[in-house]
């Protein structure tokens, strides 16, 4: 994968034949709201300063991610939360209080992405045994680095949104289960049940990143 960092954010090592074609762009959540589209200001003019800046820098970064695809920078809207891509683009975003992460790529090289990025200690016990299952806790516990409780969180967020634009269906945590592979930092996903995304989800991999007290997670579905 592609992955450029804004911000004074170091650099994170990928190997673009990894992902070949998904540029990612990661930044500092900050105030960009000058930088909106008047469209795109109307959807969070009632919001928050947090949940404005937040939103607006999401937009920057995916804007600056669709420079390298050749696309014209106009509003990015929304359908309800999914980000509204551009025809012939597949793309996710996500961002914590401190930093965000956008990604696009052709649709006629991926058929979904999904992005996540969480602050690292964001799940406790008490949230992982909700939303993961017996097997994935006790891999957890084999390990003995609770961490790793946040990173299955983040990529069964990530599938979800690489999944749910593609299928319209909702993707509970326990609906998929994760196979981790922890030396090469990556995972695959499998449903637990006949759904929509079971199909997508054996052409499809993720990857974790970690980056400045955070864990980075992308999931991309092959077309």
């Amino acid at each position: 994968m592609n992955l450029f960092c804004l911000d004074g954010i170091p650099a994170i090592h990928t190997d673009p034949a990894e992902v070949p074609g998904m540029y990612m762009v990661l930044g500092r959540v900050s105030d960009h709201t000058k930088d909106l589209a008047p469209e795109e200001l109307d959807l969070v003019r009632d919001s928050t300063p947090s949940r404005r800046n937040a939103f607006a820098t999401g937009r920057r970064l995916a804007k600056a991610a669709l420079t390298h695809l050749g696309i014209s920078l106009g509003p990015i809207l929304r359908d309800e939360r999914r980000p509204l891509w551009p025809e012939f683009v597949v793309g996710s975003i996500s961002h914590t209080e401190n930093l965000a992460v956008s990604a696009v790529a052709s649709s006629m090289r991926y058929r979904g992405i999904g992005v996540d990025v969480e602050v690292i200690s964001a799940v406790d016990e008490r949230v992982a045994n909700r939303v993961l299952d017996e097997g994935e806790r006790e891999w957890i516990e084999s390990l003995q680095l609770p961490e790793w409780r946040t990173a299955l969180f983040s990529a069964k967020e990530a599938v979800y949104k690489a999944t749910n634009p593609i299928t319209g269906e909702f993707l509970g945590f326990r609906d998929v289960t994760l196979k981790i592979d922890e030396s090469a930092l990556s995972f695959t996903a499998q449903a637990q049940k006949d759904l929509k995304a079971s199909r997508l989800l054996q052409n499809a991999r993720g990857y974790f990143h970690r980056i400045e007290g955070h864990w980075l997670t992308t999931f991309v579905i092959e077309a």
